[in-house]
């Protein structure tokens, strides 16, 4: 195998001497934790807790060619797996190496010897470093909350998102399946997602998502859909109008968007007033408290 195999952009780590001692030998110590070394790719076993459970084989192809011409740029994550290695992060670099015919990858070697320790590592690894589509992230995020005993403050510090954004991820698990594998094979986006999680029920979900599949909608036609259906219905024109004052319809518009829920500004005299606001669960009382309190 050749040094360009292994990466190009690794030699500032590993000198020309460690390249070639590793590519020599079949048989070697361990490389140890906290080191950067050429391992065995059979020596490398894929992680169990790998939150991406489907591989496209374009990409993977177009994986394996740069690879073949560049070499491995990034070295995959492992730990030490009795006399071999268990995968944290880079099953998509070690499947194309693999295809490329390789028998050696660069690799970094961390320190996890406890299973739990492993699924956080690896989900972590993996959120922060792979293209997940946003139903594989929500995954990982509620398997470190469930699995790793952790706060969904505490899972938003390890994986270096805010807390809000945490929770929206999860929110989109409680979507109906239809919509949620259209997340997973990327036919809407995560942006489509999120306005459809403001919905109260399951069938306003459904009935949106399939004008945003049958129209073509953006996401930002998406989003005005979705307010539209917060918006009052129209008065009766017998009724004589109430005279509002343009600055707060204008407030009032703007609360709307920013909460995605229907809100009323009722002006008093005095220049007192109200602000309602609506909402439809208590899972949603709780997204409008994170938005307001993120404001």
């Amino acid at each position: 195998m050749s040094k360009k195999a292994l990466g190009r952009g690794l030699k500032a780590l590993i000198s020309e001497e460690g390249f070639a001692a590793a590519e020599k030998a079949e048989e070697r110590e361990m490389v140890r934790e906290g080191s950067i070394g050429s391992l065995p790719v059979d020596k490398i076993r894929v992680n169990p807790f790998q939150p991406r459970k489907e591989f496209d084989e374009t990409a993977l192809a177009e994986l394996r060619n740069s690879i073949i011409e560049n070499g491995v740029i990034q070295p995959v994550t492992v730990c030490r797996d009795g006399d071999a290695y268990q995968l944290i992060s880079g099953e998509r670099r070690l499947r194309a190496v693999t295809t490329a015919g390789f028998k050696f990858i660069p690799a970094y070697v961390i320190e996890a010897h406890e299973d739990a320790s492993k699924l956080e590592l690896a989900l972590i690894e993996n959120i922060q470093r792979e293209d997940l589509n946003a139903i594989e992230i929500a995954l990982a995020l509620r398997s470190l909350v469930v699995k790793c005993d952790l706060t969904q403050d505490e899972v938003a510090q390890k994986v270096g998102k805010n807390r809000s954004t945490v929770s929206n991820f999860l929110r989109l698990l409680k979507l109906p399946r239809q919509i949620q594998d259209s997340i997973r094979s990327r036919e809407i986006s995560s942006g489509h997602a999120r306005a459809l999680i403001n919905l109260p029920n399951e069938h306003l979900q459904l009935k949106v998502w399939r004008q945003i599949m049958s129209r073509q909608l953006s996401v930002r036609q998406t989003e005005a859909l979705v307010n539209n259906m917060f918006k009052d219905p129209p008065k009766d024109a017998s009724l004589k109008p109430t005279v509002r004052s343009a600055q707060l319809g204008e407030i009032e518009s703007i609360l709307r968007d920013r909460l995605a829920t229907k809100v009323k500004v009722v002006e008093k005299k005095g220049g007192q007033g109200e602000i309602h606001i609506r909402y439809f669960s208590n899972e949603d009382l709780e997204r409008i408290m994170e938005l307001m309190s993120h404001e």
